[in-house]
């Protein structure tokens, strides 16, 4: 299959440089790592990220930091369990661990209902999404260690549970077999992971299927402290790519759905009351709006259960922690207006109110055919970076841009704010009318746990027509971060 990726791993330039070191090891199986109490978890660190996955929480990353900074919602009432591949669930007994999952798209046909018609159903698959999975370690040609994942043969449709006859409807025939995949691999200077993702057809019929990975987001800074405010994810969007029903995004929250939970799940409402009709009898007041240009924004409510969609137009969504300014990106395909998309789109943020409360990111891929015996790929990398301010402008496989690279005539100076994904070296090249190089000008030194600020005083006799920002790691490679014309 056409991959669309190829773009997020192409570097500007590769100098030729001295023979390589060899390879570290950065993967490692710890017993009760973190004392989360399970056997055998697989982690992967160096000295700016550390992930986790766990085999038996279905193989879920339960750990993506930047330093010490955690990204992931964890459910501590599931440390240290594992669960049968049984379908048989009840909506209540959702096995949610937590950290960064799947499930298998669309979700409208996976299940069963009591009229035998094809039906949506919560707690979604239990083999693909809540139980065991076999995970390996394996290495590269170039000496590059893989975190992979396995599960077990997920059979759809599912059976549901009928409230009415207290029973399970059980399918009278398994239309698809699934089978789920995914290697990882970190590098040793940068906070980027590299992900994988396969989907299989084991069954003996063409199936369309895709796949929505969903990174639950913490959204709290101490667990009796409710400032939702500080946690927020962004979204780039484009007037031309609109959904089904040329709309540029839906959110799924109704004044009766946001009332009706709050009523239910926080504290008791009377629609005599104003000031409880203001609050609650909306579709969510967390949905920020267009920030900046082309740039959506969403905080995080304690008291509201429901999703956003909206086609990112620049295959990235933004999670930031606001109280230490850290955010963590995933970058996907590019969106292909030509493929079909669950709902229409390829992201979603969600707003969960279960338990303590997460934010979610959500990434869909394409619904593609998948014939027996064969399989689709997706590739993804997420990042992490410290940054100076929000909201998020742009991101790139360099890092994160939080104001783009302009020029102060007052000052004569250039300027620009950015997070980065590498260590390394921040360079400024100036251009001529032609776009040649005029002069490389060395910043500073760059790496993620640090965000970076670009000031430069242009000189009598510097008169450049463009100029680059470009990050320079330490094997020589160059990643252009943000670019600028007079």
């Amino acid at each position: 299959m056409r991959n669309r990726f190829s773009i997020l791993g192409i570097a500007l330039v590769m100098l030729v440089g001295c023979e390589a070191e060899k390879p570290i090891e950065t993967v490692s199986i710890v017993n009760n790592y973190k004392n989360w109490q399970w056997d055998s978890v697989f982690v992967a660190k160096n000295k700016y990220i550390s992930l986790a996955v766990v085999p038996q929480a279905a193989g879920r990353m339960l750990e993506y930091n930047l330093g010490d900074v955690p990204s992931l919602w964890l459910n501590p009432k599931l440390f240290g369990k594992s669960f049968a591949p049984n379908d048989e669930v009840k909506q209540n007994e959702w096995r949610n661990f937590g950290g960064y999952r799947l499930v298998p798209i669309p979700v409208g046909n996976c299940a069963i209902g009591a009229d035998g018609k094809k039906s949506k159903r919560w707690p979604p698959p239990v083999v693909i999404g809540d139980s065991p999975y076999k995970v390996g370690i394996s290495t590269n040609k170039d000496g590059i260690q893989s975190i992979d994942v396995e599960s077990g043969i997920q059979e759809l449709p599912v059976p549901s549970f009928d409230n009415k006859s207290q029973k399970f409807i059980h399918p009278e025939t398994i239309d698809e077999r699934l089978q789920y995949k995914r290697s990882l691999h970190i590098e040793t200077g940068s906070s980027l992971v590299f992900i994988k993702h396969t989907l299989i057809n084991r069954g003996d019929k063409a199936v369309k299927r895709g796949i929505m990975t969903t990174s639950q987001n913490i959204s709290r800074s101490k667990p009796d402290l409710e400032d939702g405010e500080n946690f927020r994810a962004y979204i780039p969007f484009d007037k031309k790519f609109k959904l089904p029903d040329g709309e540029q995004y839906h959110i799924n929250v109704t004044p009766e759905s946001h009332w009706r939970y709050v009523h239910r799940n926080r504290m008791p409402l009377d629609k005599n009351n104003p000031e409880h009709v203001k609050k609650y009898f909306n579709h969510g007041t967390n949905w920020n709006g267009e920030v900046a240009p082309g740039i959506f924004e969403i905080e995080y409510d304690y008291y509201l259960m429901g999703g956003f969609h909206m086609i990112s137009s620049k295959n990235w969504l933004c999670y930031v922690i606001k109280t230490n300014n850290t955010a963590f990106v995933k970058i996907m395909e590019e969106y292909d207006p030509s493929l079909e998309y669950d709902f229409g789109v390829n992201a979603a943020i969600y707003n969960s109110g279960m338990v303590t409360g997460y934010l979610e990111t959500e990434v869909k891929t394409p619904i593609h055919t998948i014939l027996p015996g064969e399989s689709f790929d997706y590739q993804e990398i997420q990042g992490a970076a410290k940054i100076v301010s929000t909201p998020i402008l742009d991101v790139n496989r360099a890092g994160i841009i939080t104001q783009k690279l302009n020029f102060d005539s007052k000052t004569n100076s250039l300027n620009g704010q950015y997070g980065v994904f590498h260590e390394g070296k921040a360079i400024l090249r100036l251009l001529n009318e032609s776009g040649g190089k005029i002069n490389d000008l060395p910043q500073e030194d760059i790496n993620p746990l640090k965000p970076f600020t670009l000031k430069y005083l242009l000189g009598k006799n510097e008169n450049p027509l463009g100029c680059q920002l470009l990050i320079k790691d330490t094997d020589g490679i160059e990643y252009l971060l943000d670019s600028f014309t007079f």
